[in-house]
C-alpha cells in the first residue's frame, strides 16, 4: 500500500467496535493483548531489526518503525503520533519510546503539536538513518540487511543487546557486562576468523560459533 501504517481504525473508535469496545478495563486488557504484544515482540528481538518506510507512519506506526535499530525511509514517507488531536494518549508505549529516538522536546513537540514530519525532517531528527528515491526504497533495505547479515552472528547479537543495556545501565554496569561478553567473544571461531579475514584482506565467513 502506500502507507507504511495509517495507525488506528477511525471509524472502529467512532464506533466503539474491536479494540475499542467495551469498558475501559476491557479496553485497557485489549492493548495489553493486542499492542503491547506487538510492541514487546518487536522490541525483543535477539538481531537487527531494519525498518523501510515507504510512506506515511502514523500513530502506532510511526512507533512500531520506531521500534526498529535502523531505519530507511523513502522520499515519500512521513511521520507523526497525532494522539492527542484525537482526546487520547500514546498508548503503545511511544512516551517512552520516541525521546530516546529523537531526545524529549522533539518528542514533545511532535505528541503536543501532532506535527507530522517529511522524511527530510525525520533524517535531521535523527528518527531515520536515510532518506532513498522511493522506488529504490527496499533496494537500499536489502542492500543494509545484507551487509549486517553478514557479521558475525552471535556476537551481533550480542552487541544488539549490549546497546539495549545502554539504554538504562549505568556506565560501570555496562563495562561489566561489555567484559564479560568480550571474554567469551575472544574465544570463538568467528573470531577468529575476523581476524584471519582482516589479517589476509578478504571477507569474513561466519558461522555463529
Amino acid at each position: 500500500g502506500r502507507a507504511f501504517s495509517a495507525g488506528g481504525d477511525l471509524k472502529a473508535m467512532r464506533d466503539r467496535r474491536d479494540l475499542f469496545e467495551g469498558s475501559g478495563l476491557a479496553i485497557r486488557e485489549r492493548y495489553r493483548r493486542v499492542v503491547h504484544r506487538i510492541m514487546r515482540s518487536l522490541y525483543g528481538l535477539e538481531l537487527p531489526l531494519i525498518a523501510a518506510v515507504n510512506g506515511p507512519a502514523m500513530g502506532l506506526g510511526c512507533d512500531i518503525a520506531g521500534l526498529a535499530d535502523l531505519r530507511i525511509a523513502s522520499e515519500r514517507a512521513s511521520f507523526g503520533v497525532p494522539f492527542l488531536k484525537l482526546g487520547i494518549v500514546p498508548g503503545d508505549g511511544g512516551a517512552w519510546l520516541l525521546p530516546r529516538n529523537v531526545g524529549y522536546v522533539r518528542a514533545a513537540e511532535m505528541l503536543f503539536t501532532g506535527r507530522v514530519l517529511d522524511a527530510g525532517t525525520a533524517l535531521s531528527w535523527g528518527l531515520v538513518n536515510a532518506v532513498t528515491p522511493h522506488d529504490a526504497l527496499m533496494d537500499e533495505a536489502m542492500r543494509l540487511a545484507g551487509e549486517v547479515a553478514s557479521r558475525p552472528p552471535h556476537a551481533l547479537r550480542l552487541t544488539k543487546a549490549l546497546l539495549r543495556q545502554g539504554r538504562e545501565a549505568t556506565f560501570d554496569q555496562i563495562l561489566e557486562q561489555s567484559a564479560a561478553i568480550q571474554a567469551l567473544a575472544h574465544l570463538s571461531a568467528d573470531h577468529a576468523e575476523g581476524v584471519a579475514a582482516a589479517l589476509e584482506k578478504r571477507a569474513g565467513h561466519y558461522t555463529g560459533e
